[in-house]
């Protein structure tokens, strides 16, 4: 993939600005940075590098001009996937982001509880082509503790540090999730 090495560049360039962010640990469990999401049916999940938060200072006038030009309290509008852009989570922060890595590929996904605990969590199993390409992209960033958001409908659910790389191709997105929210996460992520 020829952009790699570009979004590789950016996220370097983010590293050493100071733009790596505290964030919970991503490895075969994935947990993000408190996010609620759905999913109507039939929408694809999108896994993309953050390059950079509008939680630390933008790192070049780029992210700047795609900070400035994004509305957190409008409804997301979905990024091409072949072209990097800007996104938001629920709690407004604002994401730059290199193209998606991972297109949909999700072979289930499934809302549960993680033994012992009272929170909820929809656990992702990928298809081999996407798991593959996620395995990938965290053996590149989790060397530089880099960052994956996950994108769902134009919106991060979930943005975890990559401390190690995912080469199962499974998943467990955790953020602000009730019963119902992880459940309709989860049957969206089913139908794509």
């Amino acid at each position: 993939m020829r952009l790699r090495p570009l979004v590789l560049g950016f996220l370097l360039v983010a590293t050493l600005a100071g733009c790596g962010e505290e964030s919970p640990a991503a490895g075969p469990e994935a947990e993000p940075s408190a996010t609620t999401a759905s999913a109507e049916p039939g929408a694809s999940l999108e896994v993309r590098a953050v390059i950079a938060t509008s939680q630390a200072p933008a790192p070049d006038s780029l992210v700047k001009q795609q900070f400035d030009a994004l509305d957190c309290a409008a409804a997301p509008v979905p990024v091409p996937t072949a072209e990097p852009g800007a996104a938001c989570d629920a709690a407004g922060t604002k994401y730059s982001l290199g193209p998606a890595v991972v297109v949909g590929g999700i072979e289930d996904a499934e809302a549960g509880q993680p033994e012992g605990s009272d929170l909820w969590v929809v656990a992702v199993d990928l298809e081999a082509g996407a798991s593959e390409a996620l395995d990938d992209l965290t053996s590149e960033l989790a060397p530089i503790s880099g960052r994956i958001a996950l994108v769902v409908d134009g919106a991060v659910i979930s943005a975890p540090t990559v401390q190690t790389p995912i080469t199962d191709g499974r998943l467990q997105i955790a953020g602000d999730f009730d019963e119902e929210s992880a459940t309709a996460l989860a049957e969206g992520l089913s139908r794509e």
